[in-house]
């Protein structure tokens, strides 16, 4: 071990050896990381914002964990003393300059065991506002913690602008990776859930896999193994992964109407969007009702953790048989009990879960019956000044997955932003586009008439 590395050393968390695992199946080296930024309507001082971010560091333990790799294994320590950093800064004079030049950098690999473990820019965007701009390795941070890192930079700046107290603190990330491990220790609650897992895998029999592209990856693998019969067909190319994403805005009308029917039935957007998502892809593929794929969980619960930065986050295995003759309200509950079914046992390794669907349905490395990853980022900042905020997220540029898909509330405009990054060898952009617009189609009517069957919702598809 380096000699300059004092303290203790981790092994990863099951979170951190997931988001590795795209990386280490992976031809290109940038699917490991999160580029995402942040733009207020108002000329932030540049100094100020150098003497926060070094203070953010100081707060924010995972902006201080690095990485070696010894004997073959990834471990994880924390720099004893804050490193000092100076961030570029840039201006931006058109909307094409500020997203080609942030794009870009969103494409370059973050070389995490080299020591460079996040890139922040702040810039003059191209109207005038001021943005935060981080390309993140994302075993250092998920989406949520990006988040709790601009809401908390956003606020120190402030207390440093204004001469006042600084933020309440943030709680350290070593103590995550202890209590991680120490569910890893408890053998009977392991069992526990890994029982569970094996019932919910076999319960509805094999998996199907419904792609956002349709039924052709299946009839290819079908014809050409001749047998009529697979379900699930080998979707990983980790040779083809080139990668595109689309934006697409859902208006503050049908968003509030959205938000009212998830308030009133004291449910999360989450399972709204996922009965919209998953009737489109039912309706592609020859209408069937088994559809599953990945529900990206923040396991964030306490206000501890939602106060934490690191990467804490975990896929869920999101397998819902809805029949035709139930209603959109129906389909809703179903989903929301589901969710909450593996909700409780979300500590449970994904890798783990992973080897165990292919365990017991005999897949290949190359096959999974997940299609697509979903999450719903609840996107909120809050302080004093009245501010406007602009979010973005980039696109990768590669990526092992078919689909990950993410939605979040837009600050700016009360309205709500997908972004759909798709493999493009896999996946057209009109594929993405009659996805949105099916999604968004189900829902709109599904809230307004919560008793509209599925089978209604497919034949308006």
């Amino acid at each position: 071990m380096s000699q300059q590395i004092q303290g203790k050393t981790y092994a990863l968390t099951p979170s951190q050896q997931t988001m590795h695992y795209m990386l280490k199946y992976s031809l290109h080296k940038q699917v490991m990381q999160i580029p995402m930024s942040v733009t207020v309507n108002a000329e932030l001082d540049f100094d100020t914002l150098q003497k926060a971010l070094n203070e953010e560091i100081r707060r924010n333990d995972s902006m201080r964990l690095r990485f070696i790799k010894e004997k073959g294994e990834i471990k994880q320590y924390f720099l004893p003393e804050v490193p000092s950093v100076q961030a570029p800064v840039l201006h931006f004079k058109t909307k094409e300059e500020q997203e080609s030049h942030l794009s870009a950098d969103a494409q370059k690999p973050v070389k995490f065991l080299k020591g460079e473990i996040f890139r922040v820019i702040f810039f003059r965007s191209y109207d005038g506002g001021t943005g935060i701009y981080i390309n993140v390795c994302h075993l250092n941070m998920d989406a949520m913690a990006v988040f709790l890192f601009f809401s908390d930079f956003l606020n120190v700046y402030n207390a440093l602008k204004d001469g006042t107290a600084m933020p309440a603190p943030l709680f350290s990330f070593a103590d995550v990776l202890d209590k991680e491990f120490q569910y890893l220790a408890n053998k009977e609650r392991y069992e526990k859930d890994a029982a569970f897992y094996r019932d919910f895998f076999l319960k509805d029999g094999e998996p199907f896999y419904a792609g956002i592209h349709g039924m052709d990856l299946l009839e290819k693998e079908r014809k050409k193994k001749k047998n009529p019969n697979i379900r699930v067909p080998s979707a990983f190319d980790p040779i083809h992964d080139k990668a595109d994403m689309i934006h697409r805005h859902v208006d503050t009308e049908t968003t509030q109407k959205i938000l009212d029917f998830c308030a009133k039935n004291s449910i999360s957007p989450a399972c709204v969007i996922q009965l919209g998502l998953r009737t489109h892809a039912s309706k592609i593929n020859e209408r069937n009702p088994d559809i599953y794929f990945m529900d990206l969980c923040s396991r964030r619960v306490t206000f501890k953790e939602k106060q934490t930065g690191g990467c804490l986050t975990q896929p869920l295995p999101m397998r819902s048989v809805i029949g035709e003759d139930k209603t959109f309200q129906e389909g809703i509950e179903q989903i929301s009990g589901i969710r909450s079914q593996l909700y409780r046992h979300m500590n449970f390794p994904y890798m783990a879960a992973r080897q165990m669907v292919r365990e017991l349905y005999s897949y290949s490395m190359a096959a999974s019956p997940s299609s697509m990853m979903f999450t719903w980022l609840p996107l909120e900042f809050k302080n004093d000044k009245n501010w406007e905020y602009d979010f973005s997220g980039y696109n990768l540029g590669r990526y092992i997955m078919p689909l990950y898909s993410f939605a979040v509330p837009n600050l700016k405009d009360g309205g709500m932003d997908f972004y759909y990054m798709y493999r493009t060898g896999t996946i057209s952009a009109a594929q993405i586009n009659a996805l949105h617009d099916s999604t968004v189609k189900v829902i709109s009517t599904g809230v307004q008439n919560p008793s509209v069957t599925v089978g209604e919702l497919l034949d308006s598809i």
